[in-house]
């Protein structure tokens, strides 16, 4: 509770006698009317945000420093009016002033009328990139509407899930199950969007078969859409389209299905779904950006058809792979978390490509893991991965240093980005070669361990031996 006799009106009159200027004065430094400032003085008129910041420059005093205060007046002590709590909201947005923005709406929120606005306002600060900001207000909207309005509280839940998705594979599994309960309230063409999110989420996460359920989804949804798009003569221009093209969402759908089936080990289905999303022949699209996205399909199948081979054993692909590869830089660390795999599993070496590929492995590693975007924190848990199967192809060719290298690299990531499964993988495989270890491995091992047990106490009990 804000003390009572403290307002900014009666801060700004202590300001005018200490500096001894008139209201007049202080109007021509701050560039506000003059009338408009001894109507605020005299508690006869609120001022705007704009002129709450001219104010606040005027005494010298850092942007946002009387937003607690102007908050509590605004819903208090005045009339609330959303031509002031709109841009104020933005206002408390762009300054990152996110204590007061949660006060503000935590108080705008005990008068239901506010929710659309509020939620239109999230929107806008989620479409500028102000997901912070944003998630606040999504909360606050989904907390108000638990028995209605269940498309607008489906979409609160997609952003808050979207919005909340970090490093740590924990909470994002968190996240996701509360997020399972409101896809389907959502509008088709946005549960498109929302399906293949959760779908990328969960594959994320190795929930293989969570994630077949939401992408079998996505596909169905597509299809059916798709199909009544091209039944009606005039499609109304009035229906929410998704993001991508409809057929795109197909192919996808398809793509995803041949990932999962290559991650149970069944290839033969993983290149059945490959053939699905390399044959276009269906689709009745053909503008310019059709065809970019009926191209990068194609592109994608020829590269899992390479890799799918491989990883049954085919080793006469990996040349032709690799000269694919080299030309799609993008592609290339994510294909040698398969083609590690491959090498393990199969025995042949692969040094001179590791080697070639060498700084672009370095490169990423030097970023560290747990920062960037979602779809950045999705790649440091395969990059995690792979770093432990690159260990592990090194111990094999009993290059031990280098391996133990990489070993303890990868369990320094998974630790920031709390992979429990790939920490598991990492100890276990640093204490079959635990002899082997020179005294600054067995160091660096002990260190990383210390911060796992001191942060996941409760999690590691019983699994781990302590080094």
């Amino acid at each position: 509770m804000l003390p009572t006799d403290t307002t900014i009106s009666t801060e700004l009159l202590r300001y005018l006698k200490k500096e001894n200027l008139s209201i007049s004065s202080f109007a021509n430094k701050s560039r506000i009317n003059s009338g408009t400032l001894s109507r605020f003085i005299k508690g006869q008129q609120p001022l705007s945000v704009s002129n709450l910041d001219l104010v606040t420059e005027a005494m010298n005093l850092e942007e946002g420093y009387f937003y607690s205060f102007y908050a509590y007046e605004c819903m208090i002590q005045s009339s609330p009016n959303w031509r002031r709590l709109g841009p104020f909201i933005m206002r408390c947005a762009e300054l990152n002033k996110l204590k007061c923005l949660d006060q503000l709406v935590g108080m705008m929120m005990d008068n239901l009328t506010y929710s659309s606005l509020l939620f239109d306002t999230a929107e806008a600060l989620y479409h500028k990139g102000n997901r912070e900001a944003a998630l606040i207000i999504y909360k606050k909207v989904a907390e108000s509407e638990k028995y209605q309005h269940a498309e607008r509280l489906g979409m609160c839940q997609y952003r808050i899930f979207t919005c909340s998705l970090n490093s740590d594979q924990e909470h994002n599994l968190d996240c996701t199950i509360q997020f399972e309960n409101y896809v389907k309230r959502l509008p088709d063409a946005v549960q498109l969007d929302a399906l293949k999110d959760l779908a990328n989420t969960l594959l994320s996460l190795r929930k293989w078969n969570k994630a077949k359920y939401y992408i079998q989804e996505m596909g169905r949804i597509s299809r059916v859409l798709y199909s009544q798009k091209h039944k009606q003569a005039r499609p109304s221009s009035r229906l929410k389209r998704p993001a991508k093209p409809l057929f795109g969402y197909i192919l996808y759908s398809d793509l995803l299905l041949g990932s999962i089936a290559a991650e149970n080990d069944d290839y033969d289905q993983a290149l059945y779904y490959v053939s699905c999303y390399e044959d276009q022949s269906w689709v009745k699209e053909s503008d310019e950006a059709a065809e970019i996205t009926k191209e990068q399909f194609r592109e994608w199948a020829k590269g899992n058809r390479y890799l799918y081979e491989l990883m049954k054993g085919n080793t006469d692909v990996l040349e032709p792979y690799i000269d694919y590869l080299s030309s799609r830089e993008n592609e290339i660390l994510k294909a040698l978390f398969k083609i590690i795999q491959a090498a393990n599993m199969y025995h042949f070496e692969i040094d001179q490509y590791l080697d070639k590929f060498e700084k672009l492995i370095l490169n990423h590693l030097k970023r560290g893991g747990g920062v960037g975007s979602y779809t950045e924190y999705i790649i440091d848990d395969r990059f995690a991965n792979f770093l432990t199967d690159l260990g592990k192809y090194y111990i094999w060719k009993d290059n031990i240093q280098k391996g133990s290298k990489y070993i303890l690299e990868s369990l320094e990531i998974s630790y920031k980005i709390n992979s429990t499964a790939n920490i598991v993988r990492c100890c276990t495989t640093i204490e079959h070669i635990r002899h082997k270890l020179s005294y600054s491995d067995l160091q660096k091992y002990a260190a990383i361990m210390k911060e796992v047990y001191y942060q996941n106490e409760k999690k590691v009990s019983g699994v781990f031996t302590h080094p």
